[in-house]
């Protein structure tokens, strides 16, 4: 895992994720960086979910998710993760979302999506004080 600063764009290298793997998601909040899902090296699809801290350079693993998948998007809202979509273990697409509260450290489910969908993006609209919507 490397680090690029924004004003030099000058590359440090970080502690290694304990859980080898691709197609990873990384999402920031709190001022933590969170690792979630992936493929290990047989291509098949992982739980894992681990947080970085940037002050100890160390990555510890969180409640891992209740399904294991890889190519998610993520998104937060305030100190909850929204973890959607992404291709599951049989390698075809899933309708999933899941949210994961930090302050709780806990998953829970949430509505499914109407279609199954892998390799998209996502992002939370709306205000601190409002209901946030998400787009995709």
């Amino acid at each position: 895992m490397e680090l690029a600063n924004t004003k030099d764009f000058q590359w440090k290298t970080l502690a290694p994720l304990p859980s080898r793997r691709v197609y990873s998601t990384l999402v920031e909040a709190g001022g933590q960086v969170f690792a979630i899902g992936g493929c290990d090296d047989n291509g098949i699809p992982m739980d894992c979910f681990e947080v970085y801290s940037p002050e100890a350079n160390q990555w510890n693993s969180l409640p891992p998710m209740p399904t294991a998948r890889a190519g998610v998007a993520v998104a937060t809202l305030g100190k909850r993760i929204m973890v959607i979509g992404g291709v599951g273990v049989n390698q075809m697409p899933l309708k999933i979302v899941e949210m994961y509260n930090i302050d709780e450290g806990k998953w829970k489910k949430r509505n499914s999506l109407r279609e199954a969908a892998m390799g998209i993006s996502v992002t939370a609209k709306g205000k601190e004080n409002s209901i946030p919507t998400m787009l995709f």
